[in-house]
C-alpha cells in the first residue's frame, strides 16, 4: 500500500466517512450573502472546508473553476488549499492526458506544486501519457474508467472499452500499487465489473448526489477488499445549501455532511 492510499485509509478512519467533497468557486453554488468576488469565493470555500473538517476524507479541487477566473483564481486555489486539515486527501480534479514532455509538467504542477496527494487522468492517450504522474509512486493517480455522465456511452461502454481500460491499468500500469478508477455511481452494475477486475484498486465515484446514483447497489459491488480503501464517494451540491434554506451557511453543510454520513454508514450494515 502506497503512502497516498494510506493516507486515505487513515483518513477514512479518522473521519468515519467515506465522502470526498468538492472545492469549486462556481456562481450557481455560491450561497447568496457572499459577493461574486474572488473574495467571495475564497471565503465562502474556506467556510466550507471549515464546516466539513474531520467529518470527511477528501477534498477535491476541480482546478477549472479557478482558472476560469485567470491568474487570480489560480492564486486563490493555491491560498484555499492553505486551508485543507492536515492529514485529509487533496485531489487535483485536473483531469489530465497528454504526450510524455508536456505530462512531466503537468504532474510537477499538480504534486510538486500543488502538493496533492491524488489527480484524475484521462487514459485514452495511452500509457506514455500517465507514465510521469505513475512515476510520483506515493501518490495516486484516478483514471476516467467510467464516467457517471451520459457521453460514458458515446466511448466508454460500446464494445467494453470501459473494461478494456481497467484491465491495463490493474495489471500493466500499476506496478507501484498508485493507480484508482474514476467510476461512476450512475452505473452500479458496471462499479461491480471494475471491481471484479481490480478487487484492491480505489475507486473515487462521483454521482451520488445531484446526479441521482444508486448508494446502497454502488456500496456493494465497489466494496475492496479487507485493510484496503474501497471507494471514495464525492458530493458537491448535495452538501450545500439550497436557495430557500435559511440558517448559517456553515451550520447547513456541517448537518448535510453528517446526514450523508449516517446515510452511507447505514447502507453500508444493510449491503450483502
Amino acid at each position: 500500500m502506497n503512502e497516498a492510499v494510506r493516507k486515505l485509509a487513515e483518513a477514512q478512519a479518522r473521519s468515519g466517512s467515506l465522502l470526498s467533497v468538492g472545492v469549486e468557486p462556481a456562481p450557481e453554488y455560491l450561497p447568496g450573502h457572499y459577493p461574486h468576488t474572488l473574495t467571495g469565493y475564497r471565503d465562502f470555500l474556506v467556510d466550507l472546508i471549515e464546516a466539513t473538517a474531520g467529518r470527511v476524507c477528501a477534498y477535491k479541487f476541480n482546478w477549472a473553476f479557478f482558472e476560469s477566473h485567470g491568474w487570480q483564481g489560480v492564486r486563490m486555489m493555491y491560498d484555499v488549499r492553505e486551508a485543507i486539515p492536515e492529514g485529509t486527501i487533496v485531489i487535483a480534479d485536473a483531469k489530465r492526458g497528454d504526450i510524455g514532455s508536456t505530462a512531466k509538467h503537468y504532474a510537477r504542477a499538480v504534486f510538486d506544486e500543488f502538493a496533492a496527494d491524488a489527480v484524475t487522468l484521462n487514459p485514452l492517450m495511452g500509457h506514455d501519457s500517465a507514465l510521469p504522474f505513475l512515476e510520483y509512486g506515493e501518490r495516486l493517480s484516478f483514471f476516467l474508467v467510467l464516467t457517471s455522465n451520459p457521453g460514458a456511452s458515446d466511448f466508454l461502454l460500446p464494445e467494453g472499452l470501459y473494461r478494456r481500460i481497467a484491465t491495463a491499468i490493474s495489471e500493466k500500469w500499476n506496478e507501484r500499487g498508485n493507480c484508482g478508477f474514476v467510476a461512476g455511481a450512475t452505473r452500479p452494475e458496471q462499479v461491480g465489473e471494475l471491481r471484479a477486475i481490480a478487487p484492491r484498486v480505489p475507486f473515487l465515484i462521483p454521482g451520488i448526489g445531484a446526479q441521482g446514483g444508486a448508494l446502497e447497489e454502488t456500496l456493494a459491488a465497489g466494496a475492496a477488499g479487507e485493510g484496503h480503501p474501497g471507494m471514495v464517494l464525492h458530493v458537491t451540491r448535495g452538501i450545500l445549501p439550497g436557495a430557500d434554506e435559511e440558517g448559517h451557511v456553515k451550520d447547513i453543510i456541517h448537518r448535510k455532511v453528517d446526514q450523508w454520513n449516517q446515510r452511507i454508514a447505514k447502507a453500508g450494515q444493510e449491503r450483502p
